[in-house]
C-alpha cells in the first residue's frame, strides 16, 4: 500500500513542478538603470523575493493570475497583475523616484519632532506584535556571497587551518557563494524549526556557514535585535533620537519615513531609518546600520500584509563590508519568505482589551484585582491620540504583561535559566546532492559569471574540498605565532598537558615556570610545579599539585601541596586540603601581588611586601545549603617566625628596604590555630545548569555575608594568637543600561576579643600600593599608607559608577574608540583613623585593564594624589601559592 502511495505523490509533485513556469524580471528606474536592493510580493502565495544588486529576480509560479508589487526604497511601489501561461515570461518594471508630500508636517523651532509621536505609539504596540503570531511554516531561499579582497601578509603567514592543508592565499579576491533552501516551522514565543531541503556552497570547510545569519531569527519588535538594541525596545529614547523626514500617502495606508539617529558612537545601537504603518504602527521597512572595529553590517528588512492586520518580514537584504586591521572584504545576503499558513493569536489583539474587561466577571476564570487594573490602565491609554514618553513606556509594560505567553512568564519568574535552544536546524540527506535542476527550479536570484566559476572551481579541487554532510565545517582557521606548545619540545619549554587516559591528565609548568619569584627575603624561587587531575565523572573532579622551590638566599627548600574534590556540582561543594612551607605575606588576604613585587624589586629595589616564615596545614570547605545561601567553614593552624632580608640585588643598585620596619618590632615565633565560618545569602539568585553542573548567573538584590573568626590556643607553652572577631559586608552590581552600571560594597566588623594579637592577625583592607596591579579599583584603596590596619572596630565603603559615555566619550571624535569611564568613592572609619576618603576616576579598555587617578582626603584636606594601572591579567598568570 506505500509504495502505490508514495508513487502517485511523486507522480503530483512532478506534474505540479512541469505545470509552473519561470518569471524573470529586471526592476529599473526611469532613466533604464537597474534598481538596487529592491523587492517583489506575490499576494496570492505570499511570497517575497529579493531582487540583486542588478535588478534582476526570478521564480516559478503556477499558471494563473498574480498580485505583484514591486518595492524598493527611494521609489514609489508599483502594484501590477501577471499572468503565468503555459510558457516562461520576463517582465521588465520601471519605478519612479518617490515624490512625498510633508504639507501637514511642520516643526517649529522648539517644537518636538512628530517622529516622537510616531515612535511612542509604536513602541507601546511593539509587545503586541511581538507575540501576535502563534505558529508560521514557510520555506526561505537563501543566497549568500562574501569576497576577501586583501589580508595583510603578516596575518596571511600567521594563518594557518587545522588538520587541513588550505592555503589561505587561494581565497584572496575569489568570491565566495552559498545557497540554501530551507522549510522553516515558528512556534511561539520563539522556536525555530528548520530543515534545509537543499546546500550547496563554494565555501571552503574550514568556514561554518550552515547555520546563516541571525537575524532571520531575531525580531524588530524585541529588545534587541541580532544582539543589538532594537530602535522599538522599551527605553529607546535614551539611546536613539528620532526625525520624520517624509510622509507617503497611499490609498489604504500612510507610511512615515523616521529616521534612526543613534544619541552616541556605539556598536550595540542602529542608525538609518524605520518606515512606520500609521494608524497601526506596524514596520514596514527596517533600513539599519551598525558598525563595529571596522565592520558594518547595513540590514534591509522589508514586511508585507501576509494576512489582514499581520505584517511579517518577507525579504531580507544584508550587506557587510569588512575593513579591520588590514583585513578588507564585502559580502551579501538575501534571503526570501514565503508563507505557506500562517495562525494569529487573535487573544493577544489590542482591540479585545474591552471585551477582556467587561467580561472578565463573567468567564469562567475572571481576571484578579491586579489584571483588572492592568486592563482598565491599558485601555485608557490605547483611547489616547497623543501619548507622553512615560505613558509610552507605561503602555509597552503593561501590553508586554497582557500579552506576553505564560511560558516566557514562568522563564522570568523561575530560578533556573534554561538555556533553550531557539533554532533547531537539521540537514535533510540529500541536500548537498541536489542535482542542476532542482536548483535551477528553486534558485530566485540567477548565479552571476564569477559565482558559476566559484563553484566549478571549487568542485574541480581533489577531494572535493566545500563543506558537505559528512565534514561539518570540522577545522578552524587560527593565527599560530611562534613555538606549537602541543609538541613535545614546547611542552618541555612552555609547558603543557599530557593526557594519561580519559580521566587522568598531567600539567607542567614548563622551563620558563621554573623561576617563580624574587624577594630580598628569599633571593630567587628556582623550581616546578605539577598538577594531576582526575575526573571522577562529568562533574566531579579531583587535583592534586605539589611544588618544590629552592630559595638562593636562604639556602632552604620551600615546600607546597595542595588538594581539592568538587564532589557536588549541584550545590556546588568543594573541599580544600593544603600545607606548606613558604613565606607569606603578613596582610595573606589583601596583599600585594607576588608577581608585582618581584618586578618591582628585582627592576627598582623597592620592597612592597612584608613576608613571615610559615609553616602551615590548613583545609575548607565550602557548599550551598539552599540556593543563594552559602556556608564556609575553615581551619588553620601555622607556625610562624619573623624574617628578615638576605638578598639586596636589584637593577637600580639601592639599598633594599628592611621587611620589618623598625616601629613595627620583631614577634617571638609562635604557633597560631584558628577557625573561619562564613555565610553569604542571595536572594533570588538565578543560575543555569551547564553538563550538570550549577553556574549562579545574576540577582536583583544584594548580596548579604557575615563571617566569624576565632584564635586559640591548641598547643601547650605557646604564646598564640587568641581572639574573636565578626565580620559583616552587603555588596551588589546594578546595571542602570546596557551602558552603564553602579557597584558597592559596604562593609565592618570588630574584634570581640583581642587577648593576645600580632601582625599577621590584625584586619588589613585591600590596597593598591603599586602603579600596576592585578586588583581592580572597584573594592579597594589605593592610596592608604602600608599595612593600614582596623583596630578594634572598622567600617569601609566603596561606591562606583561606571559609564561608557561619562566625560570623554561624550566627545563625538573619542566615540569610535572602545573604552568606558568610571568614578570611584572609597572611605574608611576605625577606631584609631578619622574618616579617611578617596576619590578616582579611570578609564577602562574592554575589560583588559584600567588607569585611573585618585586623591585621598583625611580631615578635608588632600593627603596625597597617585595614578594605578590595573591589569587584571595578571591574576591567570600569577596563581599565587597560599
Amino acid at each position: 500500500m506505500k509504495q502505490p502511495l508514495l508513487y502517485t505523490l511523486c507522480c503530483l509533485l512532478l506534474h505540479a513542478t512541469l505545470q509552473a513556469q519561470q518569471l524573470k524580471g529586471l526592476i529599473v528606474n526611469e532613466q533604464g538603470d537597474p534598481v538596487p536592493n529592491s523587492t517583489v510580493y506575490i499576494q496570492e502565495t505570499a511570497k517575497g523575493i529579493a531582487a540583486d544588486n542588478l535588478g534582476e529576480f526570478q521564480t516559478f509560479l503556477a499558471p494563473g493570475t498574480y498580485t505583484c508589487e514591486f518595492r524598493s526604497l527611494g521609489y514609489e511601489s508599483i502594484n501590477k497583475n501577471i499572468t503565468m501561461g503555459e510558457h516562461n515570461q520576463s517582465v521588465r518594471i520601471v519605478l519612479q523616484e518617490t515624490s512625498y508630500m510633508l504639507d501637514e508636517v511642520v516643526v517649529v523651532a522648539g517644537d518636538e519632532d512628530p517622529a516622537y509621536r510616531i515612535m511612542r505609539k509604536a513602541i507601546a504596540y511593539a509587545p503586541y506584535y511581538r507575540y501576535q503570531i502563534s505558529e508560521y511554516h514557510a520555506e526561505a531561499y537563501i543566497k549568500g556571497s562574501l569576497t576577501i579582497d586583501k589580508i595583510p601578509g603578516i596575518l596571511r603567514r600567521a594563518m594557518k587551518v587545522n588538520s587541513s592543508d588550505l592555503d589561505i592565499n587561494t581565497l584572496i579576491g575569489q568570491p565566495l557563494v552559498m545557497e540554501s533552501q530551507s522549510q522553516i516551522h515558528f512556534t511561539s514565543p520563539e522556536r525555530y524549526s528548520q530543515n534545509v531541503v537543499a546546500l550547496k556552497s563554494s565555501i571552503p570547510k574550514e568556514f561554518n556557514v550552515t547555520r546563516g545569519l541571525s537575524i532571520m531569527t531575531s525580531s524588530i519588535y524585541n529588545r534587541e535585535l541580532d544582539g543589538r538594541i532594537s530602535p522599538l525596545a522599551p527605553g529607546a529614547f535614551r539611546f536613539y533620537a528620532f526625525r520624520l523626514e517624509d510622509v507617503d500617502y497611499h490609498p489604504d495606508h500612510i507610511v512615515n519615513k523616521i529616521k534612526v539617529i543613534p544619541r552616541k558612537k556605539n556598536p550595540d545601537l542602529f542608525s538609518g531609518y524605520l518606515y512606520i504603518l500609521g494608524n497601526s504602527w506596524n514596520v514596514y521597512i527596517a533600513d539599519l546600520t551598525t558598525s563595529e572595529l571596522g565592520t558594518t553590517m547595513h540590514y534591509r528588512i522589508n514586511f508585507h500584509q501576509v494576512k489582514p492586520a499581520v505584517y511579517l518580514p518577507t525579504t531580507y537584504d544584508v550587506t557587510l563590508t569588512l575593513n579591520t586591521m588590514g583585513v578588507k572584504g564585502s559580502g551579501k545576503y538575501y534571503a526570501s519568505m514565503k508563507y505557506n499558513s500562517v495562525e494569529v493569536d487573535g487573544s493577544r489583539h489590542p482591540e479585545t482589551i474591552k471585551e477582556i474587561a467587561s467580561a472578565g466577571v463573567q468567564a469562567d476564570d475572571p481576571l484578579t484585582p491586579r489584571q483588572q487594573k492592568i486592563v482598565t490602565e491599558l485601555e485608557k491609554l490605547t483611547q489616547k491620540e497623543e501619548l507622553s514618553t512615560r505613558e509610552a513606556y507605561r503602555m509597552s509594560k503593561l501590553m508586554n504583561k497582557m500579552v506576553e505567553p505564560e511560558e516566557i512568564q514562568k522563564q522570568h519568574e523561575a530560578l533556573e535559566i534554561k538555556e533553550i535552544e531557539k533554532v533547531q536546524m537539521e540537514v535533510d540527506t540529500l541536500a548537498w546532492r541536489r542535482d542542476t535542476a532542482f536548483w535551477s527550479s528553486i534558485r530566485e536570484l540567477p548565479l552571476r559569471i564569477e559565482e558559476i566559476r566559484s563553484y566549478q572551481r571549487r568542485d574541480s579541487l581533489a577531494g572535493n574540498d566545500t563543506i558537505t554532510e559528512n565534514e561539518p565545517a570540522g577545522n578552524e582557521v587560527v593565527l599560530s605565532i611562534g613555538e606549537n606548545p602541543e609538541t613535545l619540545f614546547g611542552k618541555i619549554t612552555q609547558g603543557g598537558v599530557w593526557q594519561m587516559n580519559p580521566n587522568l591528565s598531567l600539567r607542567y609548568g614548563g622551563l620558563t615556570g621554573a623561576l617563580k619569584e624574587y624577594n630580598f627575603v628569599d633571593g630567587f624561587w628556582l623550581g616546578q610545579t605539577v598538577s594531576i587531575n582526575y575526573a571522577i565523572d562529568k562533574n566531579r573532579a579531583f587535583s592534586f599539585s605539589p611544588s618544590l622551590f629552592y630559595a638562593t638566599a636562604r639556602k632552604r627548600w620551600l615546600w607546597h601541596v595542595a588538594a581539592s574534590i568538587n564532589y557536588a556540582p549541584m550545590s556546588p561543594g568543594r573541599f580544600d586540603f593544603t600545607a606548606g612551607h613558604i613565606s607569606r605575606d603578613v596582610n595573606s588576604l589583601n596583599g600585594e601581588s607576588r608577581l608585582m613585587n618581584t618586578l618591582t624589586a628585582f627592576s627598582l629595589g623597592q620592597n612592597f611586601i612584608r613576608y613571615y616564615d610559615s609553616r602551615y596545614l590548613k583545609a575548607s570547605h565550602s557548599i550551598d545549603i539552599a540556593n543563594g545561601l552559602h556556608l564556609y567553614s575553615g581551619a588553620e593552624i601555622d607556625q610562624r617566625a619573623p624574617l628578615s632580608n638576605r638578598a639586596s640585588f636589584n637593577l637600580t643598585g639601592r639599598e633594599a628596604p628592611p621587611n620589618i620596619p623598625a616601629d613595627a618590632g620583631l614577634y617571638p615565633p609562635h604557633k597560631a590555630a584558628g577557625i573561619t565560618l562564613g555565610l553569604s545569602y542571595t536572594p533570588r539568585y538565578r543560575y543555569r545548569v551547564r553538563e550538570g553542573r550549577k553556574w549562579y548567573a545574576s540577582s536583583k538584590y544584594p548580596t548579604f555575608a557575615a563571617g566569624y573568626e576565632k584564635g586559640f590556643n591548641l598547643f601547650a607553652d605557646n604564646q598564640a594568637p587568641m581572639y574573636d572577631k565578626l565580620l559583616f559586608s552587603v555588596s551588589q552590581q546594578i546595571k542602570v543600561s546596557p551602558f552603564e552600571q553602579i557597584d558597592y560594597h559596604f562593609s565592618g566588623g570588630s574584634f570581640l576579643s583581642s587577648e593576645r594579637l600580632y601582625m599577621n592577625d590584625l584586619h588589613y583592607f585591600n590596597n593598591n600600593r603599586m602603579l600596576f596591579t592585578p586588583s581592580d579599583f572597584t573594592r579597594s584603596f589605593n592610596l592608604l599608607p602600608p599595612y593600614t590596619a582596623s583596630g578594634d572596630w572598622w567600617m569601609e565603603g566603596h561606591l562606583n559608577y561606571q559609564s561608557q559615555y561619562l566625560l570623554l566619550k561624550n566627545l563625538p571624535f573619542l566615540q569610535r574608540f572602545s573604552f568606558d569611564e568610571a568614578v570611584h568613592l572609597h572611605g574608611l572609619v576605625t577606631e584609631e583613623r578619622q574618616l579617611y576618603l578617596e576619590g578616582g576616576y579611570s578609564i577602562g579598555f574592554l575589560g583588559l585593564g584600567r588607569a585611573g587617578i585618585f586623591t585621598s582626603f583625611v580631615d578635608k584636606k588632600i593627603e596625597g594624589v597617585g595614578v594605578r594601572i590595573s591589569y587584571p591579567l595578571w591574576n591567570i598568570l600569577e596563581k599565587p601559592l597560599q
